[in-house]
């Protein structure tokens, strides 16, 4: 596939790279709230001068198709916040020979923004990856990337990367786009949930639930949707595990093998993007997984979930 984001474009007066045509959708007055809410500073000093390849292709039927309205808004998201507080350089890209090892070995971390379907086949590409992140470097998933690398509609996946992820969505959304979720804090004194202050808060986003290969026995969970707080009709067809748990993650960290992933399912709405926050949230997942930023990734005992 060919690489599209190799020119610059001039949005207002600042130059940003063009990693995709799309950029142009955002309005002037949205990208103005974006560059409010994103932090100011970064979370840690970097140790070294990192990079981060972020990918937003969505595949289905072998064919690159348009994907979430988000796509354009997380991206700028995440350049303006590596721009602004100095944390990385991101590189966007959607072009897969970038998953070649000696191109792979030049970033510090990949994140998959809202990609979903099966990105590449090649088996020498998906063994890089799963090693580059083994090795010590990190993963990032922004909401559908917890459903890519997934063949519709018999749903078969690759489940090395679900383990690596940490889940697999495959049960429909229980609550829409438009809907209203509270979201619990899970962790308040952790530093990747230091933005919302311990604070419970609501917000309208289209919510996955997770199966296999999902278990809060491998994850660090940040935060939750409140099951109490949040309407639970069971005509949302949960999934039968999710139905007798009602364990619905937003966000997580886990380190697999030497190193670092972050996956939050918060981002299938633009208005994701310039609420402060969350972006703040993102912020400190992308350092955690590029190794600047300290944080505990041993999963929370049950009983903190109960409390």
């Amino acid at each position: 596939m060919s690489n599209a984001y190799n020119v610059l474009l001039l949005i207002g007066f600042v130059t940003i790279p063009a990693w995709c045509a799309r950029a142009q959708e955002i309005p002037p007055e949205r990208r103005a709230l974006m560059e409010q809410a994103v932090p100011a500073k970064a979370f840690a000093k970097p140790v070294a001068p990192r990079r981060l390849l972020v990918v937003s292709l969505h595949v289905r039927d072998g064919k690159p198709v348009r994907g979430h309205e988000s796509i354009p808004y997380g991206n700028l998201a995440i350049d303006l916040m590596g721009r602004r507080t100095g944390a990385y350089e991101a590189v966007f890209s959607n072009d897969m020979d970038m998953f070649r090892p000696d191109k792979l070995r030049q970033f510090d971390a990949v994140c998959f923004n809202n990609t979903a379907g099966v990105l590449f086949e090649d088996a020498d590409r998906r063994k890089a990856l799963l090693e580059f992140v083994a090795g010590g470097k990190g993963l990032v998933g922004i909401h559908a990337a917890a459903a890519t690398f997934v063949q519709w509609p018999r749903y078969d996946q690759w489940p090395e990367f679900g383990e690596m992820l940490g889940a697999y969505e495959n049960g429909g959304h229980p609550w829409k786009p438009h809907e209203t979720i509270t979201i619990r804090v899970e962790d308040p004194s952790h530093p990747l949930t230091a933005p919302f202050n311990g604070r419970s808060f609501q917000i309208s986003d289209e919510v996955f639930q997770f199966q296999h290969p999902y278990s809060r026995q491998k994850l660090r969970i940040l935060l939750s949707i409140d099951t109490e707080r949040t309407d639970m009709n069971p005509a949302r067809r949960f999934l039968p595990e999710r139905a007798a748990d009602r364990d619905f993650p937003i966000s997580w960290i886990r380190v697999w093998h030497r190193g670092r992933v972050f996956y939050c399912s918060l981002g299938h709405n633009p208005h994701i993007f310039w609420n402060a926050p969350v972006l703040a949230h993102y912020l400190a997942g992308i350092q955690y997984c590029l190794g600047d930023l300290a944080a505990d990734a041993m999963p929370l005992p049950e009983s903190v979930r109960k409390n």
